[in-house]
């Protein structure tokens, strides 16, 4: 059976807060502005971590720079389809 990305999302990789995977993992979708804030904030929170090391290279801060701007481009990409949201 193939599962799809979301459910991926939820079971896989570790990227969503327990609550919101077990909600999708269970058959419930939430609105997708949760799942969207969920990754956002994960990509803010891994910035923040790469920066703060000193042991993390230029490299290291410019790729997780790059992940968070990807992380914002896609939420207001996705904002931009369903509206606002609440």
């Amino acid at each position: 059976m193939r599962m799809s990305v979301i459910d991926q999302l939820a079971y896989n990789t570790g990227l969503l807060p327990d609550d919101l995977a077990t909600t999708i993992l269970a058959g419930d979708m939430p609105p997708i502005e949760e799942i969207v804030m969920a990754l956002v904030t994960g990509a803010m929170d891994a910035q923040a971590v790469v920066v703060a090391d000193p042991q993390s290279t230029w490299n290291d801060k410019r790729m997780a720079r790059m992940a968070l701007a990807v992380a914002f481009l896609s939420a207001m990409a996705v904002v931009g389809k369903t509206g606002e949201p609440t």
